[in-house]
């Protein structure tokens, strides 16, 4: 997915956000907005959102030399996340674990409990809804990755992995260094849980890019029989591959550019596969 005319406007507000919470030296803060000027100079909606953003993060991560600026911000989402989790009482069925993984989704920047608590009170209506296709391809699959997102979601999760390991082998993919407020490895360790899945380590970039990833990595995505993409960031990467009918996206569309690349209303919910 290209940028749109709005992602400019968000990378900058992104630059401001990260750089508050990774220093708070006004002389580096100078430093981090002249490098990320320079960035965003060469903005261009012929490319892909994600790509700025993570030059944006590798950039402020490197000047500030503060590997995990959201390390304090994720743990309060776990925290808030955990806590929420707890009061949801999952079905068992795929529709129901689909429902509670794009709940997860609403987990997002310094989201406050109580907006999160009218979030979760609601099952998500999905605008674009795929979770019937997705039952029927399950009954060949062998080999399933679960592209993680961000670190609250881990919660949310759960259900589907586990519904999911009852049908075939399941990688969870996880950042194998802390990138924005996504799941990594750290994180897992930090929520204490046991997942029902392999954990599979990946590069430190918000988004999923295959050709950055290891030669074991790379082979197990070519030959998965099913992805499941969770969030917006790995949206805009993988759909500038080829669609083959093996990517099944969970998310809920936040912004206008990726509302429009889909024709849903910004805030619609999406269990997608193409």
């Amino acid at each position: 997915m290209k940028a749109g005319p709005e992602c400019l406007d968000c990378l900058w507000k992104l630059s401001r956000q990260a750089t508050e919470l990774a220093t708070s030296d006004p002389k580096v803060k100078s430093m981090i907005e002249r490098e990320v000027s320079r960035i965003l100079g060469r903005f261009s909606e012929d490319i892909v959102p994600s790509d700025f953003g993570n030059q944006l993060h590798q950039t402020i991560r490197e000047i500030s030399k503060n590997p995990d600026p959201y390390s304090e911000q994720k743990l309060r989402e776990i925290k808030t996340a955990r806590l929420a989790f707890s009061k949801i009482k999952p079905r068992g069925d795929l529709r129901s674990c689909v429902e509670i993984a794009a709940q997860g989704n609403a987990i997002d920047f310094f989201v406050d409990p109580e907006s999160l608590g009218r979030e979760l009170s609601v099952r998500p209506n999905f605008v674009i809804d795929d979770i019937a296709k997705l039952e029927r391809k399950l009954e060949g699959v062998k080999d399933i990755l679960y592209l993680a997102d961000n670190a609250a979601e881990v919660f949310f999760d759960l259900p589907l992995l586990t519904f999911l390991g009852r049908k075939a082998r399941v990688g969870y993919v996880v950042k194998e260094s802390p990138v924005q407020n996504d799941l990594s490895v750290g994180d897992i360790r930090l929520t204490g849980l046991r997942l029902p899945a392999e954990i599979i380590p990946s590069p430190a970039t918000v988004g999923f890019y295959p050709d950055r990833s290891s030669p074991q990595l790379r082979e197990r995505f070519a030959r998965a029989d099913l992805v499941v993409a969770k969030g917006m960031g790995n949206y805009e990467t993988l759909s500038e591959l080829p669609e083959s009918g093996k990517f099944f996206y969970i998310f809920r569309a936040k912004c206008g550019p990726v509302a429009r690349s889909l024709g849903v209303n910004v805030g619609d919910y999406v269990a997608m596969l193409r």
